[in-house]
């Protein structure tokens, strides 16, 4: 696959690629000014795509099973809060080592503001599932997001080839596959389930609107509006309970700092990749954190799967490899 150019990077008949095209005229000479943005952008290859992507997993897939065991000592409200806190602290050390001033795009900070929103809802129905559910189960049912992104953005006016087609179905297919088989000693059950499929619809949409914020944004600033506008929500909701959130013991924190870490990582990996190659591509290889959430609870926790469940896992995992070729 031949390297793209600035102007054919994207297809143009999105309106996601023409704000990208416009940003990209619009705002090079401040990514000039800047080494680390200028290094990043001038990575425009299919290949920093899927290595971007891949980081991006990693990450996540680590922040999900860390959070996951905060979650369940403290509660999904405190593991969010306290998670979501000390990610804003370290993605304000990457501006002030990286600083970079974002455009002037009113209509950008109003979406990523919204989209915040949107991600806290699907940050708590995912760990809620992650909380009560069978994380080796749960976690590859969470990876389906990348088929509403890609159908959101079939909507938009990109036309994908037969394989990522084929690779959606195959994720659809082992959603229902893992939903419906039954585990064969009882150990597992479909709880966690119904909102371990609603996380996949509502980071589907997220994911999809991304697209149109980094481009004039940057890699660093939606993540630190998105740890501000969830950590402050959060907050809110500890105040309007009438009390503020607890504090963590040490061993409890250690994990915070841990996925904070990660998971500030895996956002701006999977900026970095958006914004240097295709949306659908970094996506879909992003959404393979949930292979290494369910590796390391298959590996630590020691959760077990029927043989049904195995191969609908084994659906999944084919299906988003597929979509990212």
């Amino acid at each position: 696959m031949a390297k793209p150019s600035h102007i054919d990077f994207y297809d143009s008949n999105t309106p996601a690629a023409r704000a990208r095209f416009h940003f990209h005229h619009s705002t090079s000479r401040r990514y000039n000014s800047n080494a680390g943005m200028a290094i990043a952008c001038s990575l425009e290859s299919r290949d920093m795509g899927i290595v971007w992507g891949l980081v991006a997993a990693l990450g996540w897939g680590i922040a999900d099973f860390l959070t996951t065991q905060v979650a369940r000592r403290a509660g999904v409200a405190h593991a969010i809060f306290y998670f979501e806190s000390v990610g804003l602290f370290a993605t304000i050390a990457l501006l002030l080592i990286w600083p970079d001033l974002p455009a002037p795009h009113a209509g950008a900070w109003a979406l990523i503001v919204a989209t915040s929103l949107l991600n806290l809802l699907g940050m708590a129905l995912l760990f809620r599932a992650f909380t009560i559910g069978t994380l080796a189960l749960v976690a590859p049912i969470a990876s389906g997001f990348a088929v509403i992104t890609a159908l959101l953005s079939l909507l938009s006016g990109e036309r994908p080839a037969l394989l990522p087609l084929l690779g959606a179905a195959l994720l659809v297919g082992g959603v229902i596959v893992v939903s419906y088989s039954r585990p064969s000693d009882g150990s597992v059950t479909l709880a966690g389930v119904p909102e371990a499929l609603a996380s996949v619809v509502v980071f589907g949409v997220f994911f999809w609107s991304l697209g149109y914020v980094t481009p004039a944004l940057g890699a660093l600033w939606p993540v630190l509006v998105l740890r501000a506008m969830k950590s402050g929500t959060v907050l809110l909701f500890f105040l309007w309970r009438g009390g503020l959130p607890t504090r963590l013991t040490r061993p409890t924190f250690a994990l915070v700092l841990g996925a904070a870490t990660c998971g500030t990582l895996g956002f701006t990996a999977y900026n970095l990749g958006t914004a240097t190659s295709f949306t659908t591509i970094v996506t879909a290889i992003a959404s393979l954190s949930s292979a290494v959430t369910m590796l390391l609870a298959r590996a630590i926790l020691g959760d077990h799967l029927s043989h049904g469940q195995w191969a609908g896992v084994g659906i999944i995992l084919l299906g988003v490899l597929l979509v990212s070729l």
